[in-house]
């Protein structure tokens, strides 16, 4: 004969298992992390992509994903935006940087929208290169982001009508590195600098090689120490002007936003032409 009291509390006895194991689980479930920062301030998708690429047309226009009321500005200089309505214009921006922008609504003053974007192109590290240590090339960083391999390959094409060839300075035409220790010999004098001139250079990427610029600049001494202040001065400064593709963790977003800030309130945010140091030993 069953003993149905018996099955009934082993059954509830199970129930009660099932749910308490249950409820366990789901109060471990990972709560998802929120854009939002300390101060009300929020990273959101402002515009459609976060790299955007210059083109061959006349007009290369980008606008916000939606018409808001309020004030754009942007981090570092170099990014051609409109105040009012945020459109940018990537044919008068600075190429190859990544750009902090900001947006605050006119009908919430105490929140702050941040979105990060890339105009997508070349730069170079910000250093000093000692030819005595074998450091006699710098090579171009795509996209803002050192890890990234330079797209296109032997179809690229590096300073065009062979302006940096003229003022001294060597590029290779299809990978776009700077033989610095030929560009020195090329100079004929031991301290100095190039003559400022614009790298023209086209990249087979989704731009579909449109003509792409970066102003070009390189210094040279004999050593550390004749190194004039302001050159390393303008070093220190590019710490805090230059972002990169490292900075996308929030961790990491949150310190470039902070040490930005400082920047923004103790010195001009101008990243370019990069600052390249060459000394001979």
């Amino acid at each position: 004969m069953f003993n149905w009291k018996k099955i009934t509390l082993c059954g509830l006895t199970a129930l009660i298992i099932s749910s308490c194991s249950k409820s366990h689980k789901e109060d471990l479930t990972p709560v998802p992390p929120t854009d939002e920062e300390p101060g009300g301030n929020q990273q959101l998708a402002i515009y459609s992509d976060s790299v955007f690429y210059v083109s061959d047309a006349k007009q290369n226009l980008i606008k916000p994903v939606t018409n808001k009321s309020g004030t754009f500005a942007a981090f570092p200089d170099g990014l051609k935006i409109d105040e009012t309505t945020g459109e940018i214009d990537i044919s008068k921006s600075e190429t190859g940087l990544k750009y902090e922008v900001t947006f605050q609504p006119s009908d919430a003053p105490g929140k702050t929208e941040k979105a990060y974007l890339t105009i997508s192109g070349i730069n170079y590290e910000d250093k000093i290169y000692n030819l005595s240590k074998g450091d006699s090339l710098a090579t171009p960083i795509y996209n803002a982001n050192s890890h990234q391999t330079l797209p296109g390959g032997a179809v690229n094409l590096f300073d065009e009508g062979e302006k940096c060839k003229k003022a001294g300075i060597i590029i290779n035409s299809k990978n776009g590195l700077i033989n610095l220790a030929q560009t020195v010999r090329e100079q004929r004098i031991d301290t100095g600098a190039t003559e400022q001139v614009k790298l023209a250079y086209r990249i087979n990427d989704p731009s579909n090689k449109a003509l792409n610029g970066l102003e070009m600049k390189v210094y040279f001494y004999r050593t550390v120490a004749e190194i004039p202040s302001y050159l390393t001065e303008l070093l220190s400064e590019r710490k805090g002007t230059i972002l990169t593709a490292n900075n996308n963790t929030a961790q990491n977003s949150r310190i470039a936003i902070q040490s930005v800030q400082v920047a923004k309130s103790t010195r001009p945010a101008r990243p370019r032409p990069p600052c390249i140091i060459v000394v001979s030993r």
